[in-house]
């Protein structure tokens, strides 16, 4: 029985290393397996977000208020 993500047989994440560093996971709907992809590639960024920018939703966000009780997370 795998213990790791990676080690499941519907995992297509490659070489895990420090280039997919912030990568996010996502199920592949077409290839019917889970990979990472870079988030500004899912959110359609081609510049990175000014800094100033970061800072303002950093300090506005409160982590405590986002709920995740409805996250399902499928079967294995």
């Amino acid at each position: 029985m795998p213990i790791r993500m990676r080690d499941l047989t519907n995992t297509d994440f490659g070489t895990l290393n420090a280039q997919k560093n912030k990568n996010v996971m996502r199920y592949n709907a077409s290839t019917g397996k889970f990979d990472v992809i870079n988030i500004d590639t899912t959110l359609g960024l081609t510049t990175a977000l000014p800094q100033k920018f970061v800072d303002v939703v950093e300090s506005k966000v409160d982590t405590g208020n986002i709920q995740f009780s409805s996250i399902d997370g499928g079967t294995f």
